[in-house]
């Protein structure tokens, strides 16, 4: 005779239903497996009960940040559309409603870099300090962030911190030139006419065979820093 499966089981008494034993007895598991769950009844309860708890509460948050992220975005959008203060007004409130997310970082910087537009270099630079503050060094946004606290500087005149900030841009690929050129920028402003030559002269050797333009012009700035000697 075929042995019994549980799909060929069309009734299941109603008494059983609720019944952990008749439950057990349904689904034909191993005596080894009946006797661990009869035995163990309560804490395998509490596992079901803290699984679906679990379940649920991962969908309820996946529900809320893809709502979230929906609602950040539309909100930046929408004061990106806007100019002047009204922008920087907008922004700030992206800023305090979805701090943290994408949005609200983004909002963050495109406030610093109005701010910059108009004039207020200080408050760009604080601005851009503390978005930096939430970002992980790894992210994209941190070089970009970086380069805003170092032009900042350079147009308030804090040469040193302008220095450090364009110098942690030269081993960031994409942002090299930046570091480079702005470093000796503004360590020629300070006279500092050696370390920029030798900035350059790194420079140099660190471009690749695509930048013939670039080298040809570094070259020249070698040339005539060679010749003020």
């Amino acid at each position: 005779m075929a042995k019994e499966d549980i799909f060929d089981k069309e009734f299941v008494d109603e008494r059983d239903k609720n019944n952990l034993e008749g439950l057990l007895e349904q689904l034909n598991l191993p005596p080894a497996a009946v006797k661990f769950v009869k035995e163990n009844k309560k804490m395998v309860q509490a596992g079901i009960a803290i699984l679906v708890i679990s379940v649920v509460a991962w969908a309820l948050y996946s529900s809320y940040r893809d709502n979230q992220i929906k609602k950040s975005s539309e909100a930046l959008f929408a004061a990106q559309e806007l100019s002047g203060q009204q922008m920087l007004d907008k922004l700030a409130e992206v800023e305090e409603d979805f701090g943290g997310t994408d949005a609200g970082l983004w909002a963050g910087v495109k406030a610093a870099q109005e701010l910059m537009k108009n004039g207020k270099m200080s408050e760009a630079q604080q601005k851009f300090i503390g978005v930096r503050a939430e970002l992980a060094t790894s992210s994209a946004l941190w070089p970009l962030v970086t380069v805003g606290i170092a032009q900042t500087a350079e147009a308030a005149g804090d040469f040193q911190l302008a220095i450090s900030e364009y110098e942690s841009l030269i081993d960031l690929e994409g942002y090299k030139d930046i570091g480079f050129l702005g470093s000796a920028r503004v360590l020629e402003l300070q006279g500092n006419r050696e370390r920029v030559l030798e900035l350059y002269e790194r420079y140099l050797v660190e471009l690749g065979p695509s930048a013939a333009l670039q080298k040809v012009i570094v070259e020249e700035k070698i040339a005539r820093l060679k010749a003020e000697q």
